[in-house]
Formats: C-alpha cells, structure tokens, sequence
C-alpha cells in the first residue's frame, strides 16, 4: 500500500504541485450524484448498474449524458438531460456539500508550507465553483481546472487535464514538472490517466469512488501514496 502523503516527507522529495479532484476526493459528494443516477434512470425504468456508475464517475457531463442518452434510449437531448442533472445537484454543491475529514487542514497546512495546489474535476465549472465557494477553500488554489476547459472528447483516464494543471502552474511559478507533482484522486482510471503523464500519484479512498472496501487495498498498492482518511 502506498504511504500517506505527509507533507514534509513529499517537500524532502521535491514534491511541489499537489493536484486535487474534489467528489470523492476533497469533497464527501460521491453519494449525491448515485443518488441523482438512481432517481434519475428510475424515471424511465432503469436501475444503476456498477458499470454504469464506472463510466460516469471518470468521464466529463456532458460525456456522461450522451452516454446515458444512447445507453437508455432517453427521450431528452443530452443537453436537456445535464441541465436535469445540474437543477437536481446544484443545490446541493451551494449550501450542503461538505469537506471530508481533515481535507481543509491538510490543503490549508499545504498552502502555508509553500505547496502550488490545483483542482482538477470532471464537475462542472458551475457547481464546482459552487462547491469551493460553499466549503470556504477556493482561494487556497492557483487554479480550478474542469473537463469542460479542455473541450473535446477527453476524460481522466487521459492525463490532458493534469498536464494542463502542471502548464497553468508552470507559468506562474516556473518549471513545474509532472515528476515533482503529486495527483489525488479517488477513482483508479483517474490516476492511471495521472500516470500515464508522468505525476506521482495518491489513492484516496471513497466507498463509490475506488468501488468500497474490496477494492481499496489493489488501488492503494498500485499507487505511490495513498489516503484512507486525511
């Protein structure tokens, strides 16, 4: 199993950059969103299957719905259907999301100590913002990276949005290489996109993220640290 990222332990190996998902990694959310699954194919019949929750959880909104559109046949264009995801959602990211336990010291004990931190989600921009605004951490990033800024059909199994993290960094504070950033993300096709860029990477554990408790112990160990609580 990976160690836990301690902060000193990563600046003593010229850690500089920590990247951040926020569902399920920062944030305590997964369980909204299965919610909103549930409900929302439950609508027309449907159940959620796990493979449906494994391509979702990894892919952009908008990937998501017309995934969800040609899976189930939805009378709705995919359009319509992420703006019934974000009405059903939004409330949630702006008044009642909460950090996981330790999250905020752990990020604002990072920021004093010199750290470059980033967030890259799949969530939209909108309750993304939302979220770091309702959780009070938003100023502690350098920037806020989603999967609607890189447009196209990429998602977090590609490392195209840590690299575009590691270039915003880069720019602002000199050469930032994906070998001295660390990525935490709780959902494994995340980190092996991370890997494939090059950054070390952090499991960070979430019963819906890394698929419960059966699974933690193979991704912690496939990864070079590992976070079962910050």
């Amino acid at each position: 199993m990976g160690r836990y990222p301690d902060l000193d332990l990563l600046l003593k190996e010229g850690v500089t950059h920590l990247i951040f998902d926020l569902d399920g990694t920062l944030l305590d959310s997964m369980s909204v969103w299965h919610d909103v699954d549930k409900e929302f194919l439950g609508r027309y019949g449907y159940e959620v299957t796990p493979e449906y929750t494994e391509v979702v959880k990894r892919v952009s909104i908008e990937d998501a719905a017309i995934y969800t559109q040609e899976k189930y046949r939805i009378p709705l264009t995919w359009q319509e259907i992420i703006d019934c995801w974000e009405s059903m959602v939004f409330e949630f990211y702006e008044s009642e999301v909460c950090l996981k336990k330790g999250a905020r010291e752990y990020v604002e004990k990072a920021r004093k100590m010199g750290f470059a931190l980033s967030v890259t989600t799949a969530l939209s921009k909108k309750n993304a913002n939302a979220a770091l605004n309702a959780t009070g951490i938003k100023d502690l990033f350098d920037c806020v990276i989603t999967l609607e800024d890189l447009g196209g059909k990429v998602d977090k199994s590609s490392p195209d949005i840590f690299l575009r993290a590691s270039k915003y960094i880069s720019s602002m504070k000199g050469n930032v290489t994906p070998a001295k950033s660390l990525v935490f993300d709780d959902v494994p096709q995340a980190l092996k996109g991370a890997r494939s860029g090059g950054f070390l990477v952090c499991s960070v554990y979430d019963e819906i993220g890394c698929g419960g408790p059966s699974k933690w112990e193979s991704f912690a160990a496939s990864c070079d640290f590992s976070v079962l609580e910050f």
